[in-house]
């Protein structure tokens, strides 16, 4: 088990001018709680979507470090996906993924989406219930980490399955809250997507684009917009100074005597 970085001299293993994405979601997550149920039903409905999703007992090599891939899926990945279930505090596995996320968050601006499955955003920010008597005892440093980054995640916008709304709905939202940040990836930095009534906004950030791709993008995103200025311009207003030009001309012309 690698400690976790810390915030101040935490160092990407890639150099961010040569970050490439090899996967789109990267899912964190305690084992024992998720993995053969909702994580489960979650990655396999983003696979479906083709979204290319890390699995920990599918992506990572046979033999490598493992901690060394881990953090490598982690800093290649689009999105970092936290779900939050009653005993992901007991695992120092994956309060050091949370620091790690954290830290990809405001040195590589990964775009973080936090679950809460079964236990509320106020118990991962405060550190009660639950996560109170779970988070385990170590190294104050560490365990300063860890809690500075449950509270950074907790208050980033996220969703909350509430009681007694059916998994399915639940994981379907979910996926195209996901999808539409993956599609939208050259939208202004940061950028909210709406979502339905109930649930939180995800607000993303991304690497800033060069200014010929911020053209491109204001051009597309006003065409409609420039389309109806060049009628009005282009067109209409041609035509309309035509039409009085001819109508001035007309009456102006001499009748022949009579």
């Amino acid at each position: 088990m690698a400690d976790s970085a810390d915030q101040e001299t935490f160092v990407p293993s890639l150099s961010t001018s040569t970050l490439t994405y090899k996967y789109d979601v990267f899912v964190s997550f305690r084992g024992e709680d998720t993995r053969t149920n909702f994580t489960d039903h979650l990655i396999t409905t983003l696979e479906s979507k083709k979204i290319r999703v890390y699995k920990d007992d599918k992506n990572l090599p046979r033999g490598e470090f493992i901690w060394t891939e881990l953090m490598k899926a982690i800093e290649t990945s689009r999105i970092a996906v936290v779900v939050f279930s009653k005993n992901y505090a007991t695992s120092n596995w994956c309060l050091d993924e949370l620091v790690k996320i954290m830290d990809c968050k405001r040195v590589l601006n990964q775009r973080v989406l936090p679950i809460f499955y079964n236990v509320s955003p106020s118990e991962v920010r405060d550190q009660k219930g639950n996560f109170a008597e779970a988070l385990p005892n170590g190294p104050e440093v560490m365990v300063n980490s860890w809690k500075a980054a449950l509270k950074d995640v907790a208050n980033l916008s996220g969703l909350h399955l509430k009681p007694f709304r059916p998994e399915s709905d639940f994981i379907k939202e979910t996926v195209e809250i996901i999808l539409k940040n993956l599609h939208r990836e050259s939208a202004t930095d940061p950028w909210q997507i709406d979502v339905p009534e109930g649930s939180a906004a995800i607000v993303v950030h991304k690497i800033p684009s060069s200014k010929n791709s911020d053209w491109a993008r204001i051009f597309c995103e006003n065409f409609k917009r420039f389309f109806i200025w060049y009628l009005v311009l282009g067109v209409v207003l041609p035509l309309i100074i035509f039409a009085a030009f001819s109508y001035t001309i007309f009456h102006n012309i001499p009748k022949p005597p009579g």
